[in-house]
Formats: structure tokens, C-alpha cells, sequence
């Protein structure tokens, strides 16, 4: 068992780790693979283009007013994680960057100057970057000042922009990049000439939007063009088109969904629920990417080659980024084990909470919270599929589900272990 440290950002860890079980626990609810209505013609994927690696990061979150490190958490070092991210994505032979929205967290001015000037910084080391926005990047400022100020990080290279919504193109190296604005903000950021009103908080895709999409994906199939695309908002899972008042549901997204499939596009990219996560529906797989502000601070890679699709989780190496510029931050230097000692620390804390409802001698404690480690570790390395009956073996495992017996953890980890996917490690598609 590992050792508990303390006065290391308890709260903070708390807050941040309970957004995390609430996202995974709307993951495992919604399922994978569900059944839709009647298939649709689809037309066989083209070719991907030869040789062209990919970095995908969502949920950058990115906020200089949070930084306070008197009590290390990873939100207070959210500005170097974004650094070492863009870092690590050059390391791994990366070519494009493409962030799927929640860029910053709320849409201040200042925000948005701060990571412009990283993208800025990045694309001079040879990564282009595009993005997207989220349901924290615009208010105060509307959808056209956002794309002033992502204007080289998508929207001046667009072959096509979409009149009613921030979604645009891109084409470069046999590649359309259809980048997809999800909405989801207030509807006074809504200011774009063609953008019908909305109400606030509102994740659609509208009319005019889709048949824009339709044109662009019709265009890439003439045009012999392997499609990328991606939006902040899901598609796939169940709650993104169940529940209107859900913060996850996407207005058409099922209209959205079916247009890809037509199309022969095979992969969907998002963020939004903070996890990593894989959907598999009808010839159509959808990627989540997970929050860059928690464990095990990661991102998604992309290998185009061999007419196939191929992709491999990545952690981003900090204590690498951090010797390697200089770095005089010891949990920066340290940062995967000071993470790590933080993921046990999350587990021992939680399993101390449901206890005060469902008491546990304190060896029965311990284990409960050996099981709860390992069970998150093995979800974020990619084993849980393979480790699933280890896990069930666990002593822990009996005295967890008794203490956590009541609460959304309990329910969470017993669905997350049943639905495992062995795609989380890594997958392909071929044609």
C-alpha cells in the first residue's frame, strides 16, 4: 500500500476528483454500442493519408487567476500542464494539434491572450494547432471576437467557414479536418451574422449548420479526401441525446452522426466529459479525450498510415518538460509520482467518507482503498479490460461495495469494471 502524504491540496483534489467519478459514472450510464434505428447507405471509408501523426487534447481549461500554489492541485498548475503539453505533442513527432474545446475556462479577454500566445509559440516549433470551441470559451466575448483571436489556429487556413456557427474546414495533405462548433455558451456570445437566436446554454447543431456539413463532406468525397472530424459535444453516448436538460445533450447530434456514417467518416473526436472514453455504434466510433487538468494528464495520438487509422493514449511526460526547460518546481520535476500519491490519497479520503455512513474496520478501510486505486489506475493505463477478474478477486472488493452501498461510487466502479473496453489501450480502423 502506498504511503499517504499530507497538506497536499486535499479540497482542491476533492473538487477536481469528483467531477471526475461524476463523468465517469454518466459514461458507464450511457453504455457503449448501443443499438440505433435503421442503418443508413453508407460509402466505404477512403484511404488515410500516408505517414501523418495527430495529438487530439480537450479541456485545457486554461485560467492565469488560478495559480495559487500554496496548496499544489493540478488546476493551480494549469498554465505549465498546457506548456508541457504542446511540449510533449512536438516530442511524439506530432504535425497537427487539434484541441476539441473548453479551451479556457470562462471566455475573459485575457484568457484567450494567454493561450493565443502558446499556440503562437507552439507553431513556431513546426505543431499546427486547431481548435474548437467549448461551453466555457465564449461569454463575455461572442463567437466573432473568438475567432479573432484563433484566427491562425483554424480559422484563416478554412476552405469553408459555416455562416451560422464557429464550425469551419480545413484541407492539407489529403486530409479535411471538419471542426465542428457544438455550442453550449450563453446566447449573447451568439453575435455571428447567419447564427439564428438560441436560448442560453443550448448544445445544437442547427439546420443551416448540418447542411453546410453535408456540402463539406460531399465535397471531400469528390474530392478524394480522407475526413477527420470533430466537435466539443458528444454524439454517440446515450445521455447526449436523452435528456435535454442533461448538460450533455447535442441537438441533432443523431442527425450529425448519421451524416458521417453516410459519408464513410469512421471517427468522431470530442471532449466534454472530462474521461477518456470510446463509443462504437453502426461503422461510426467516437473518441473522447480527457481533461488535461487530471489524471494521468493525457491525450490522444493519431497515426494516419497503411491506409489505416491508428490510436495510442499518451500521458504527458512533465517531469520530462520540466527538466528539460528549467523547471525549479518539485512537483513539476516529480510530477507522475506527486500524481500518483494523489490518485491513492483521492481513494483512501473517499472510502474514509462512505465509511462515516457504512463503518469498515480500519484493515477492511485499507483495503477498500487499495481496491479503489487500483481499479482507477487500471481504467486510466488501459488494463481494466484485462485485469477485470484480478480486480474482482481484490480482498478489497467486498468491503468497497459495502461501504460505498448508497453512494454514486459504488455504482460508478462496478459499472466501469463490467463495461471495459479493450480499446482504451489502443485501437485501429481499416478500411
Amino acid at each position: 500500500m502506498r504511503q499517504r502524504r499530507k497538506g497536499d491540496g486535499t479540497a482542491a483534489r476533492r473538487a477536481g476528483c469528483a467531477l471526475l467519478l461524476a463523468a465517469l459514472l454518466v459514461c458507464t450510464l450511457a453504455g457503449c454500442g448501443a443499438e440505433s434505428a435503421a442503418k443508413p447507405p453508407a460509402l466505404e471509408p477512403l484511404p488515410a493519408p500516408e505517414g501523418l501523426r495527430i495529438a487530439v487534447a480537450s479541456d485545457l481549461h486554461l485560467d492565469p487567476d488560478h495559480t495559487d500554489k500554496s496548496t499544489p492541485s493540478q488546476v493551480a498548475y494549469n498554465l505549465e500542464l498546457v506548456d508541457a503539453l504542446l511540449w510533449d505533442a512536438r516530442q511524439q513527432g506530432a504535425e497537427l494539434l487539434l484541441l476539441t474545446g473548453d479551451l479556457v475556462n470562462g471566455g475573459k479577454p485575457h484568457r484567450h491572450e494567454a493561450l493565443a500566445e502558446k499556440l503562437r509559440r507552439a507553431e513556431e516549433t513546426g505543431l499546427s494547432v486547431y481548435v474548437l470551441p467549448g461551453n466555457h470559451d465564449l461569454a463575455p466575448i461572442g463567437q466573432q471576437e473568438f475567432a479573432a483571436y484563433y484566427a491562425p489556429f483554424g480559422y484563416e487556413e478554412a476552405s469553408s467557414r459555416d455562416l451560422a456557427s464557429l464550425s469551419y474546414c480545413v484541407k492539407r495533405d489529403g486530409l479535411m479536418l471538419l471542426m465542428m462548433d457544438t455550442g453550449g455558451y450563453i446566447a449573447g456570445a451568439i453575435d455571428l451574422p447567419g447564427a439564428a437566436p438560441r436560448g442560453d446554454n443550448e448544445a445544437f447543431l442547427s439546420e443551416i449548420t448540418l447542411r453546410w456539413a453535408e456540402a463539406m463532406l460531399r465535397e471531400a468525397r469528390e474530392e478524394g479526401l480522407f475526413v477527420l472530424a470533430a466537435g466539443h459535444y458528444n454524439l454517440l453516448p446515450e445521455i447526449s441525446r436523452g435528456s435535454e436538460n442533461s448538460g450533455y445533450y447535442l441537438e441533432n447530434g443523431e442527425r450529425f452522426a448519421r451524416l458521417l456514417r453516410e459519408y464513410g467518416v469512421p471517427l468522431y473526436l470530442s471532449g466534454h466529459m472530462h474521461l477518456r472514453a470510446l463509443y462504437e455504434e453502426d461503422g461510426l466510433t467516437e473518441l473522447l479525450t480527457e481533461y488535461l487538468l487530471a489524471y494521468p494528464t493525457g491525450y490522444s495520438v493519431l497515426d494516419l498510415t497503411d491506409g489505416a487509422l491508428r490510436y495510442t493514449p499518451r500521458r504527458v511526460d512533465v517531469d520530462a518538460w520540466a527538466a528539460q526547460t528549467g523547471q525549479d518546481d518539485e512537483v513539476l520535476l516529480h510530477y507522475a509520482a506527486w500524481q500518483q500519491q494523489n490518485l491513492y490519497d483521492y481513494s483512501v479520503e473517499n472510502v474514509a467518507y462512505m465509511s462515516q455512513r457504512n463503518p469498515l474496520r480500519k484493515r477492511e478501510m485499507d483495503r477498500a482503498a487499495d481496491f479503489f486505486y487500483a481499479v482507477m489506475n487500471a481504467y486510466w493505463d488501459g488494463t481494466l479490460y484485462e485485469r477485470r477478474a484480478e480486480l474482482e478477486a481484490m480482498r478489497g472488493y467486498e468491503p468497497f461495495f459495502r461501504c460505498a452501498q448508497g453512494y454514486a461510487y459504488g455504482r460508478c466502479l462496478k459499472d466501469l469494471i463490467a463495461s471495459a473496453s479493450p480499446g482504451l489501450r489502443g485501437f485501429t480502423l481499416h478500411r
